[in-house]
């Protein structure tokens, strides 16, 4: 039996969800497009490796203004996780972040603690091939070249590989130029070994 926790996917998707307003990325890609008012949808399931249940789920990401916090500006990132398959668990789960962009790296506040200190997301340009950390996470950059989701295919993308110190389990993400994240995927290795898989089904610039 899965023990869903709605703050899993929360994680996947505002774990590396950065958002610049200018073409910041590697190779001069914009892997990180934003717009107010841009949205991502995205469709997945979440499995447990006895297989016993099989949740559906689906998320909305979307870019919801900009504000001023400690006389810097962010992009106000919101996302919204629908557990609607998954029983005796909240239906909705809604997450927040705040997201700067400079030009050594991108930034970001807690929702729920917007005041609180600052976290580095990833250094710019991205260093693909090298390993950096941000907070207790090791995060490695890897060329992913063409990913196939939904029937549709994106060039030139890269995966995004996050391992908490001291846990058990990663979270890949892969990401498209001009797009953002179009696949996650999150193994959690903790008996019983717990999968949640992501991928881009509308993104609306």
């Amino acid at each position: 039996m899965i023990c869903l926790r709605p703050n899993k996917i929360a994680l996947i998707l505002c774990c590396v969800l950065p958002l610049a307003s200018a073409c910041s990325g590697t190779s001069g890609k914009n892997y990180f497009p934003l717009a107010d008012g841009s949205k991502w949808e995205y469709v997945g399931h979440v499995s447990s490796s006895d297989g016993s249940k099989q949740i559906t789920i689906r998320a909305t990401a979307r870019v919801g203004g900009e504000t001023l916090i400690k006389g810097k500006r962010y992009f106000k990132h919101v996302l919204t996780s629908d557990f609607s398959g998954g029983p005796a668990v909240s239906k909705q789960t809604e997450a927040v972040r705040y997201y700067r962009v400079s030009d050594d790296g991108i930034y970001f506040r807690t929702g729920n603690d917007p005041d609180g200190p600052e976290l580095l997301e990833m250094p710019l340009p991205i260093p693909v091939g090298t390993k950096w950390l941000s907070g207790p996470v090791v995060v490695q950059a890897e060329r992913a070249g063409t990913i196939t989701v939904e029937g549709r295919e994106y060039r030139d993308c890269l995966k995004i590989t996050y391992r908490q110190q001291g846990a058990r389990g990663s979270l890949e993400n892969y990401l498209a130029p001009g797009v953002g994240i179009v696949k996650a995927r999150d193994v959690d290795e903790t008996e019983p070994k717990m999968t949640v898989e992501l991928t881009l089904k509308k993104y609306e610039p």
